[in-house]
């Protein structure tokens, strides 16, 4: 299949120029290399939504995990959110600092306990924040 056809990328970003690449590690630092790899994946889940949800496009919404956001400026933490969001697909994310609690509509603390009466450690999820401007 790679044979079928060419991929390159070209990002443009504050005035940098990558020109046009073949490999999405080539396009920038860590969070740019980030960023353009979950706008593009998003892309492809809205289109697969599309074809998947015939009518009811609008009103589906689907829930995904992204990992390494911490490597995004929180500028882009907010844009690649709402990027999603207005596509109705909405990001779930760890990262052990809440750089930005508000850019997203609800912020949750785990915790491990252990539970005595079945010996094992339970998670312990709190709500922490609710936004509801996002």
């Amino acid at each position: 299949m790679s044979d079928s056809f060419e991929l390159e990328f070209k990002v443009i970003e504050n005035d940098n120029d990558t020109g046009w690449v073949d490999k999405l590690a080539n396009v920038g630092s860590d969070g740019t290399d980030v960023l353009v790899k979950a706008m593009i994946n998003i892309m492809l889940l809205n289109v697969f939504k599309e074809g998947a949800t015939k009518n009811q496009f609008k009103k589906f919404r689907l829930h995904c995990m992204m990992d390494e956001i911490g490597k995004l400026h929180p500028n882009n933490v907010r844009g690649i959110l709402k990027f999603a969001n207005d596509r109705n697909i909405f990001l779930v994310n760890g990262s052990p600092q809440s750089f930005d609690a508000l850019a997203y509509k609800y912020t949750y603390k785990l915790s491990k306990q252990r539970d005595a009466q079945v010996e094992k450690d339970i998670t312990i999820i709190n709500r922490i924040v609710t936004n509801n401007r996002v």
